[in-house]
């Protein structure tokens, strides 16, 4: 068991340590909380809400120490939840969604529970639309990542996310908002040329 303020206590701590930035701090973060929340609404899925914001919260804390960012941010969130006393089977709940929502580490984690695919597909939801195309723009710029290295990643990462949901619901906005990047990027290509 973990009790319920110990967990809402572990939320705050992660709150405060997310910068404020657009493509990855804690804009990010209540983006995603909000995409949950909309995936379970429509699914009808019964997840513990506490769980839920808990895992979302801590989901992207390893960016603050690097790359494979979902690892770390398993591994802060493991020593976050035994700090708190949570027994190992919601540990290891938590973690495994955790580690599960990242588009490149998740092939080494299997997404089995409703947490872990609620997480993965709000996750990706935020990376796509309108929203998804500027924090592509802000991420690279601040990364050095040149124009066409940009791009690149459009077509490599973006525009496939549709095709890794998990959920109806995620599916069907995935496809929607893909089609606006797909828009934004016609229009961008145009202005290039």
């Amino acid at each position: 068991m973990c009790e319920t303020r110990k967990l809402e206590l572990i939320t705050e701590i992660a709150r405060s340590l997310y910068d404020r930035s657009f493509e990855h701090g804690i804009y990010h973060v209540e983006r995603v909380y909000k995409w949950s929340i909309k995936i379970i609404e429509n699914e009808n899925i019964k997840v513990d809400p506490v769980h839920l914001k808990t895992a979302i919260f801590l989901h992207d804390l390893g960016r603050l120490v690097g790359e494979p960012h979902a690892y770390y941010s398993a591994l802060i969130s493991e020593m976050l939840l035994k700090e708190a006393g949570c027994n190992d089977l919601i540990i290891k709940g938590l973690v495994t969604a955790i580690k599960s929502h990242s588009f490149s580490y998740s092939k080494n984690v299997e997404r089995t529970s409703d947490l872990g695919k609620i997480l993965s597909d709000a996750d990706k939801l935020d990376a796509l639309g309108l929203i998804g195309f500027l924090r592509v723009f802000i991420y690279s710029e601040r990364r050095g990542r040149s124009l066409n290295d940009t791009l690149k990643h459009f077509h490599e990462k973006i525009l496939k996310l549709h095709t890794l949901m998990n959920y109806d619901y995620s599916r069907k906005k995935a496809i929607e908002y893909t089609e606006r990047v797909r828009e934004l990027l016609s229009i961008l290509g145009g202005e290039l040329n």
